[in-house]
């Protein structure tokens, strides 16, 4: 038993924090359709300096004769000032309205801004719309990576969180929304009682392992000092089923280069090709930052039923508070593209 948990009964008996971090990537079947994206979260004028949003997706259809093609893809970047407000954005491919977002602020209303700046980006889920629905996530997870680059500098940055809501951010209408999060559970005994919760960060496994140049889109080079948000969605079709293979990682990386994977899922699905409900939903937790955060990946069966159209905003509705994982719902969020993507097979 730690000593944390001789201190705390209450935290005995709690599982480990997963490490089970998924290592290469699956091979492109015929016949399908692959969406990767990546944001990368860096400072390019180092520590105390805006932090810069760049992001990257590609859909790929690989076709059940001849060689695949590329059907879309997008870039942004955007520089965020003090309280996750929007202060530049570029994007490619151009959108007139993409101006509308200067001075947003990162988290649930940014998603409402979108909407406004750019009306039918997220019923047409294009890759740009995918990379700009996570800047409020990315936003809000970027300042870890300060914390494995330069350990001294974690009690200023637990000061600037707790300006900034702290575990607060992980709250909507005065009740906490996330698992990981809950009162009393591990992380938030620890914070009570000025102590460090530790994260369940693990070695990120190698995702481009495969000769296939085409299994994920280039990324960009490695920072310095960042994160790196990586999503991939296959779909196929299957006797009239609409199967999902869908992988969601964020990664930071080590002083000597090395990666590790703070949140990391997979999930498997199917989904109902006349309807597009869905019928079936698996969830993998590979890596989490705190042992209740598995509690929330049985959770995702309740979606079974709905239309994967609507996730985009059901997955925040359905899956709430304690049942809830940030990471989970952005992760099955992603089903909302299923229509779009399997238009192209």
């Amino acid at each position: 038993m730690s000593s944390v948990q001789s201190l705390f009964p209450h935290l005995r008996g709690l599982p480990p924090t997963p490490n089970d971090s998924l290592r290469g990537t699956p091979a492109r079947r015929a016949g399908s359709v692959r969406r990767t994206s990546t944001i990368d979260m860096v400072w390019p004028g180092g520590f105390g300096t805006p932090l810069h949003l760049v992001g990257r997706a590609r859909d790929l259809l690989t076709p059940l004769a001849g060689e695949p093609r590329i059907l879309a893809e997008a870039e942004m970047r955007v520089g965020m000032a003090q309280y996750r407000t929007v202060s530049s954005i570029e994007v490619t491919p151009h959108r007139a309205g993409i101006a509308g977002l200067l001075g947003a602020v990162g988290g649930s209303e940014l998603r409402s801004a979108i909407d406004r700046a750019l009306p039918g980006e997220r019923e047409a889920a294009t890759p740009l719309h995918l990379l700009l629905d996570d800047v409020a996530g990315a936003s809000l997870i970027s300042g870890f990576a300060w914390s494995r680059a330069r350990p001294e500098l974690r009690e200023a940055l637990r000061r600037e969180v707790a300006t900034q809501g702290g575990p607060i951010a992980s709250m909507r209408k005065g009740k906490v929304i996330c698992s990981g999060l809950r009162p009393n559970g591990w992380a938030d005994t620890h914070w009570k009682h000025e102590m460090n919760p530790g994260h369940g960060v693990v070695p990120a496994g190698e995702l481009c392992l495969s000769d296939d140049p085409l299994a994920w889109h280039a990324f960009p080079p490695d920072p310095e000092v960042g994160m790196r948000r990586h999503r991939r969605i296959d779909v196929w079709r299957k006797d009239g089923m609409l199967v999902v293979d869908a992988f969601f990682r964020d990664a930071c990386w080590e002083p000597d280069g090395t990666q590790l994977a703070l949140h990391e899922y997979s999930v498997a699905a199917e989904v109902a090709a006349s309807d597009l409900t869905l019928v079936t939903v698996e969830t993998t937790p590979r890596a989490l930052p705190f042992p209740e955060c598995r509690w929330a990946a049985p959770n995702a069966e309740r979606l079974v039923g709905m239309p994967v159209k609507q996730f985009r905003t059901t997955v925040q509705e359905t899956l709430t508070q304690l049942e809830a994982c940030t990471h989970l719902n952005d992760m099955l969020r992603c089903l909302a593209e299923v229509p779009a993507l399997i238009q192209s097979l």
